[in-house]
């Protein structure tokens, strides 16, 4: 009769060892909350209508690109969303374009860059959302 060798049932062993910590580990690493919900974060919804983001002139307006928010977090960086409407669409976003919005904050008060309003002649309505 033939008898596996010691090195055999060695590497068995250490495979199934293996096997066992890696099994283990998928299922300890498995989470069932999907979801966090914040209930200390405040939403802020601005809806600009075309009467207000362009002048009597024609011209872009650039106060909605200030934001007063005097609970504002120096801390706490905001998240910004940037919708926006064309006559007769839907409401996209910025990130159909794969560009992120730009903005600084400082002392209650959020300045957005003009560029991310690049075609604010054709647009019918602008909603910016804030979350901090």
């Amino acid at each position: 009769m033939i008898r596996p060798s010691r090195g055999y049932q060695l590497k068995y062993q250490l495979f199934l060892f293996y096997l066992i910590w890696f099994v283990t580990g998928v299922l300890i690493g498995q989470s069932t909350n999907k979801f966090i919900d914040y209930k200390s974060l405040t939403k802020r919804v601005y809806n600009f209508t075309k009467v207000e983001f362009i002048t009597e002139e024609g011209e872009f307006n650039d106060a909605i690109c200030t934001l007063p928010i005097p609970d504002l977090s120096k801390d706490s960086p905001p998240f910004l969303a940037i919708y926006y409407k064309r006559t007769n669409s839907q409401w996209f976003t910025e990130s159909l374009y794969r560009k992120r919005v730009r903005y600084s904050f400082r002392d209650g008060v959020i300045k957005l860059e003009r560029s991310n309003f690049w075609d604010w002649h054709e647009l019918e309505e602008i909603k910016i959302v804030v979350l901090y």
